[in-house]
């Protein structure tokens, strides 16, 4: 039988792949801060040293796991699917697809939104190979379960790649080697009507049961890809860091029934409900929903917590003012 010999879960935000002279030039831009809080040049290069050493533990970690397959929970931005046809929850069960290795443009947007994009050369784009026959395992076994995911045999957008959701993470605990095939479970965390945390938990329960059931011996990785607290592009974003703090609880309490209804029920603190950030949580679709935006990617750490089972180990919470954005890093000794 499968077995799930670690968990995993990150952020995934650029400023984790970009160079600090990238992080002060956008800081710079966008000053004053929602939130009124900067880092200086100094706290920077020091949250930059411990953003590289929490996934150097976790490379560690993934490397020591010898895993043969990786499943990991992410979302997609537009990068496959938009909003003609947005599924709650898609299982890739293609062969090998292609995407950027980490940041697939070169700065950040200009004043009207154009980014400029790198070269899909080998050093900024590469090919990932996937387990079909385990994916469509899961497919099943997720339908089987009450769950009617979407099912994607090829990229509708080659041309753009696999979301960085699912690059990102991989580059950085495969040491940019991506010699693990992956099966990609995708989540809507950004648009609204979003599938409820609570959900969520269920379709990884669902995963779980499934891998369990696998019967060939092979070791299985799971990574969450997202998360924490961040609204991007909102010109008054700030970092919750109290929802952060409640997120990293949970995980090393263990209690992912309790973590995903404090998600569901959470709503903006009094006073700041007028903040646009908020506005984006429906992601443009005009629809209510839950927490969106970046911070809806917190679901994917709510799968992984829930495929664990088991109390986890926060390896490190940096919240980055620069961006803003709560990074955070964490692992289940399986």
């Amino acid at each position: 039988m499968a077995r799930i010999t670690t968990v995993i879960a990150a952020s995934h935000s650029p400023f984790l792949f970009q160079p600090l002279e990238w992080w002060n030039d956008t800081q710079r831009a966008r000053l004053p801060s929602g939130n009124g809080k900067i880092d200086s040049v100094e706290d920077n290069a020091a949250k930059r040293h411990r953003i590289d050493a929490a996934f150097d533990k976790l490379r560690d970690v993934f490397q020591a796991a010898r895993p043969d397959v990786m499943v990991i929970f992410g979302d997609d931005q537009t990068e496959q699917f938009d909003l003609l046809n947005f599924p709650s929850f898609a299982v890739y069960v293609g062969g090998t697809y292609s995407g950027y290795r980490t940041v697939g443009y070169h700065s950040s947007p200009d004043n009207r939104g154009h980014r400029i994009s790198k070269p899909k050369t080998p050093e900024h784009w590469t090919d990932v190979l996937t387990r079909p026959d385990f994916a469509k395992a899961i497919l099943h076994g997720m339908m089987r379960e009450g769950f009617d995911p979407a099912f994607m045999m090829g990229l509708p957008h080659e041309e753009d790649g696999m979301g960085h959701a699912f690059m990102r993470p991989t580059s950085r605990i495969t040491d940019s080697r991506f010699d693990i095939p992956v099966v990609p479970v995708l989540v809507n965390c950004f648009y609204a009507p979003q599938p409820s945390a609570a959900r969520c938990v269920a379709a990884a329960r669902a995963i779980r049961k499934t891998i369990a059931a696998w019967p060939e011996s092979i070791n299985v990785a799971v990574v969450g890809s997202g998360g924490l607290w961040h609204t991007p592009g909102s010109p008054d974003a700030y970092i919750d860091e109290a929802f952060d703090r409640r997120i990293l609880e949970g995980v090393t309490s263990g209690a992912v029934d309790e973590l995903a209804e404090y998600f569901d029920s959470w709503r903006p603190a009094a006073g700041l409900q007028h903040l646009r950030c908020y506005d984006a949580f429906d992601g443009g679709t005009g629809m209510p929903g839950g927490i969106g935006s970046g911070t809806g990617e917190t679901r994917n750490w709510l799968m992984a917590a829930a495929v664990a089972d088991r109390p986890g180990i926060v390896v490190d919470y940096v919240p980055v003012h620069a961006s803003p954005c709560g990074m955070g890093f964490a692992y289940w000794n399986m």
